[in-house]
Formats: C-alpha cells, sequence, structure tokens
C-alpha cells in the first residue's frame, strides 16, 4: 500500500474521533501553504462509509491542491494593483453586514398586512401596467378513460350551469374520471390547458370567442372542456389575476421606503450628535 493512500485511511478513520490538534500532520502541500489532516477530517462525514470517506478525502486534498496552484500562477501573473483586493472584500463585507442589518429589521417592524381596500386602489391606478401577455380562462377539464361510463350523464353535466347538479358531477368524476381539474374560480393559461387536448385548431382566439364546450377523445380517452369565462391577451387583466402580484409590488414598495426613511433617520441622529464631520 503507497504512503499517499495509507494516509487518506488513516484520516478516514480519525473523522469520527476527537482528534488532537496538537498531532496535527501535514496531509500536502503547495509552496508555503500546507494542508493538515484534521482539516480534511473536518469535512468527512461521520456516518460515511469508508470507501466514501476516502473519496471524499481524496477528492478534497486533490481540489485544495489544485486552488493553491491556480492561486500561485494568479499571483505571478497579476499586477500588484491587480491582487490588493482589500478594498473588494470590504466593500463586500460592508454590503453584507449592512443587508442583514435591514433584513433584521424589515423582519421585525416591516407591515406586511395589504389590505383589499390597498390592493383595489392600486389595481385602479396603475391598470395600464397589468396587460395580459396571454389569453387565461376559467374552465371545467375532464379526461375518462374509454368507454365512457353513462356518457349521456356526463355529457349533460359538464355543461350544465346549475349549481344543483355540480354535486352529481363530482361524483361522477370522482367515481370515473382519471382527471377532474376545476379551474371554475382560477384564470389559468388557455394554451397550456387546450394543449392538453388532442384538438387541433388554428386560431386559439377564435376558438375561445366561439367555443364553450370542447369536447374530444383520442383511442385512450375522452376529454370534455367546459370554458366559463375568458379574457384575452392585450387586454387589462382582470383583479383576480393580478391580486397577488399587486400584494408583492406593495410590499416591495414598503420595503424600499423603509430602507429610505432607516438610513435618513440614522444620519439625521449621527448628524444632531455630531458624529461625524464634512471637510
Amino acid at each position: 500500500m503507497n504512503k499517499y493512500l495509507l494516509l487518506i485511511i488513516t484520516i478516514t478513520g480519525l473523522c469520527a474521533c476527537n482528534y488532537n490538534q496538537k498531532e496535527d500532520q501535514t496531509v500536502a502541500k503547495v509552496n508555503q501553504n500546507f494542508l493538515y489532516m484534521s482539516e480534511v477530517a473536518a469535512i468527512v462525514p461521520n456516518e460515511s462509509s469508508k470507501e466514501d470517506s476516502i473519496l471524499i478525502a481524496d477528492n478534497y486534498i486533490h481540489q485544495w491542491i489544485k486552488k493553491q496552484l491556480i492561486i500561485s500562477k494568479a499571483e505571478l501573473n497579476l499586477t500588484d494593483e491587480d491582487k490588493d483586493v482589500s478594498k473588494m472584500v470590504e466593500d463586500y463585507r460592508s454590503s453584507l453586514i449592512i443587508h442583514k442589518y435591514q433584513q433584521q429589521l424589515l423582519e421585525q417592524k416591516l407591515d406586511t398586512i395589504v389590505t383589499s381596500f390597498e390592493i383595489d386602489n392600486y389595481y385602479r391606478q396603475n391598470s395600464s401596467n397589468f396587460i395580459l401577455n396571454k389569453n387565461i380562462i376559467r374552465a371545467l377539464y375532464i379526461q375518462i378513460t374509454k368507454p365512457v361510463p353513462d356518457y349521456k350523464k356526463i355529457k349533460r353535466l359538464y355543461k350544465s350551469e346549475k349549481e344543483e347538479d355540480w354535486d352529481e358531477l363530482e361524483d361522477y368524476c370522482f367515481q370515473n374520471a382519471t382527471k377532474f381539474d376545476n379551474f371554475s374560480g382560477q384564470w389559468v393559461n388557455a394554451k397550456e390547458l387546450l394543449n392538453r387536448i388532442p384538438f387541433q385548431f388554428k386560431d386559439e382566439d377564435k376558438l375561445l370567442k366561439s367555443r364553450k364546450h370542447i369536447e374530444t377523445e383520442d383511442s385512450t380517452y375522452r376529454y370534455f372542456v367546459a370554458i366559463k369565462n375568458v379574457e384575452f391577451k392585450n387586454n387589462v387583466a382582470p383583479l383576480d389575476f393580478v391580486r397577488d402580484d399587486i400584494r408583492k409590488i406593495i410590499i416591495n414598495k414598503r420595503k424600499i421606503e423603509f430602507i429610505k426613511n432607516l438610513e435618513e433617520n440614522i444620519y439625521r441622529d449621527a448628524e444632531s450628535k455630531n458624529k461625524f464631520k464634512i471637510y
């Protein structure tokens, strides 16, 4: 057994133990940088098998060597100015600290309750921002394996507008349908729904304007689609289709305003206490 493999096996044997730092051994060296046994042992999960531990340790060691070699190559080829990343590091650190502080305050103090009045008001004032880029529909979609049980019954029920027929339709579909999607109370992409059925059409707009019920079949299934409502692309989206988007927009605007006020309040407080001076 070669020395390197023996070292890897030794490392994996130490992964589940409390390794003594004073007895730390060098695993690899690139120029003046050293990788120690404790570092490798720390990245190997305790529950790993011996074979997995060896693979993990071996991969980590080789990745560490490659990283050090690339850093060494970069050090030789970059100018002192290019190698000075201290400002970048400090800027990143500052941005990260500020972000964490802002997020902490937002979680503690931001009002995330958006009333229906606020949503309705925003929608009225900004309706031109909510133009549909696709046709959307409210519809009922049913897929039943052929031969269809009690065909006349389902043909009548899926077209019915009577509330008293709904329970009967539900019972029938739960017993016989392979798919039963009720989108009567929510808007869905018309194209995505129509693509579920083997029905050929050239003009989606024309189809949606002329048909309320679509019935078709393939070799295995019969499909029933009852279109309840349609909103066409290039029109203003209905409020209930964009309600969640508006809620997010309002909350995001509050976040921006909150952070702006936070910065201004901190500045004014520091100014009143002479915590800074402009020369």
